[in-house]
């Protein structure tokens, strides 16, 4: 495990313990940069093991320590991965113990990052991130919320559970190990519509489109080319995707169809209003005497019935937000109503899950009789899941009804 400069260091100590606890032996690698956060007789005191900071070992023990260090280890973790660290990666840099443990490795390599929210937009730090992808390395990104310096973005750490569950997704060959649907094209729509009433007003939901972002995201780390039609989403736009906009109903369906033919697995993951303003007005409405407002509604196309009847061998996944105990049997009937593969459902209920949280809830109901529920977890990781269970789909086995 490489731990790099930067205050998520501390949060290293919580992956080594767990790693730990799950049976593995982790040999620890550190920046002289991260010895200001934590010290390395932490590292040594936890994992039981020598912690390498020198290139060539001390005096006393000359050789090739980045050799050394490599032998028998099945997987190399970087956590937190700074933004200097990523671009000496990428750039094939050996400046450092853990840098040249890097190109010397010849397992699969895991990196989670973790900066300020402007080092990680930026786009020289996006490049990066493309060139280690395009290395075969392994991202645990990111998650959103407050930062050391008192900012609100992208950037902070992953949770150590998060990223320990990546590292053992990867040693067991699933989860996004490796790129299993390299050549397949995902069409994923993602966010929320708003319908609307006036010039300035609209009806809308909750959806912030995180799970439809995470969704992308795998697919594309996994070898997928992606197309994401997006409804009003407010995040920062991935490397590698490529993004439509359609903020209504109307327009995501023109879009949806516009791409699906090219598409070998669409994911629907975006709420789609259900009603829209018969009339919208062009100008503001008015506060009148009445503070009554009547809006007259009406149906929206239900687009993923529509692609499901037009489909030619696509793997459709559907979505199905619902509130309460009834909803999961919803979501089965969702499934044979609509033809479509597979459903995912989340219970909009369960508070900090679903709608515009950072973890989800799901069951996976699949063909036939199968169904998965999940525990909560990051969305991230329901977006692996949610892939996996697709995948022998997209391989082309028999879909059943």
């Amino acid at each position: 495990m490489g731990v790099t400069g930067g205050i998520a260091a501390y949060k290293s100590l919580d992956v080594l313990r767990i790693l730990q606890r799950h049976g593995h032996g982790v040999s620890v690698v550190m920046t002289h940069t991260a010895e200001r956060f934590v010290g390395s007789a932490s590292f040594a005191a936890l994992s039981g093991r020598e912690v390498g900071t020198h290139l060539f070992g001390d005096s006393e023990q000359p050789g090739y320590h980045h050799l050394d260090v490599n032998d028998g280890k099945d997987l190399m973790l970087v956590a937190p991965a700074s933004a200097n660290t990523i671009s000496q990666m990428a750039g094939g840099a050996a400046s450092s113990l853990l840098t040249s443990c890097y190109l010397a490795f010849r397992g699969p390599v895991v990196v989670a990052p973790a900066m300020n929210t402007s080092m990680w937009l930026h786009p020289a730090t996006a490049r990066n991130i493309q060139s280690l992808r395009a290395d075969g390395v392994h991202l645990v990104e990111p998650e959103s919320g407050l930062l050391a310096d008192g900012a609100v973005g992208p950037g902070r750490l992953a949770e150590p559970n998060a990223i320990v569950a990546a590292v053992e997704a990867v040693l067991a060959g699933g989860a996004g190990a490796g790129r299993d649907l390299a050549g397949v094209r995902v069409l994923v729509s993602a966010g929320g519509t708003r319908e609307p009433i006036d010039a300035v007003r609209y009806v809308g939901n909750r959806s912030s489109g995180r799970m439809g972002w995470a969704l992308a995201a795998a697919a594309r780390d996994r070898g997928a080319e992606v197309v994401v039609v997006q409804a009003n989403v407010d995040l920062p736009r991935e490397p590698g995707i490529r993004y439509v906009d359609a903020p209504t109903a109307a327009a995501m369906r023109d879009a949806c169809r516009a791409e699906f033919a090219s598409c070998d697995m669409l994911v629907m993951c975006a709420a789609v209003a259900d009603y829209r303003p018969v009339a919208a007005r062009d100008d503001k409405i008015d506060k009148s005497a009445d503070d009554a407002l009547t809006v007259e509604m009406e149906r929206t196309t239900d687009i993923l019935a529509e692609l499901s009847a037009l489909r030619d061998e696509q793997v459709l996944v559907g979505f199905a937000a619902e509130h309460g105990p009834a909803g999961l049997e919803r979501a089965r009937g969702k499934r044979e109503r609509k033809s479509v593969d597979m459903v995912v459902h989340n219970d909009a209920a369960v508070a900090g899950a679903a709608f515009e949280g950072d973890d989800n809830i799901i069951t996976i109901i699949g063909p036939g009789a199968a169904e998965q529920s999940l525990p909560r977890m990051p969305k991230r990781q329901c977006a692996e899941r949610i892939l996996d269970a697709a995948l022998p789909l997209v391989r082309g086995r028999p879909i059943t009804a």
